[in-house]
């Protein structure tokens, strides 16, 4: 079939457009995607993003299916991109005021060691993939369930429960040095 029968198919709202369409186009759409944003499984959520929104979507054939599609999913890519950019710059200013914050209780001592932890730790959270350390700190932080992460964040319930397991263990590798040496502190 022809791109231009499919075009004419989905126009016409017949059965089994979107799963031709699916077929046809979704793995080129994860390759554009791919190309923005440097990441398959980030390429593999706008791509599914874009085939949930066409069913109610703006598409009326004055372009090729195809053409609105590879729009879809540049736009997709490049919001994600700006979003994950947004986020991180934001949690790096409120973790940044957070560590200055200053503490009254404890002695001299204890207050630079917090400190220094405190400081690695920030360290480590932030070397932590952007979507993981996203799901962790409204999980630690804000003590969100998976359900309402999900929720909030618009994303699979399977998703949020795989980003928090890759975040915990991307934390836990960047925290292993600091936890040898503290592990070695009298």
């Amino acid at each position: 079939m022809a791109d231009s029968e499919l075009d004419g198919r989905w126009l016409r709202g017949e059965h089994g457009a979107l799963e031709e369409a699916h077929g046809r186009y979704r793995s080129r759409l994860e390759a554009v995607a791919y190309r923005i944003t440097g990441n398959q499984a980030d390429a593999e959520d706008v791509v599914q993003r874009v085939f949930q929104a066409l069913p109610g979507s703006a598409y009326r054939g004055r372009a090729s299916l195809w053409s609105y599609l590879y729009r879809a999913a540049v736009n997709g890519s490049v919001n994600l991109l700006r979003l994950r950019h947004r986020r991180t710059r934001l949690e790096r200013e409120a973790l940044g005021r957070s560590l200055v914050e200053p503490r009254t209780e404890g002695n001299p001592e204890s207050q630079v060691l917090e400190g220094e932890i405190l400081a690695a730790v920030a360290q480590a959270l932030l070397r932590v993939r952007p979507q993981h350390r996203r799901v962790l700190v409204l999980r630690i932080h804000q003590g969100l369930s998976n359900t309402e992460i999900a929720q909030r964040e618009e994303l699979p319930l399977a998703t949020v429960g795989t980003w928090l397991r890759r975040g915990r263990e991307e934390l836990r590798q960047s925290l292993a040095p600091l936890l040898r040496d503290v592990g070695r502190r009298p």
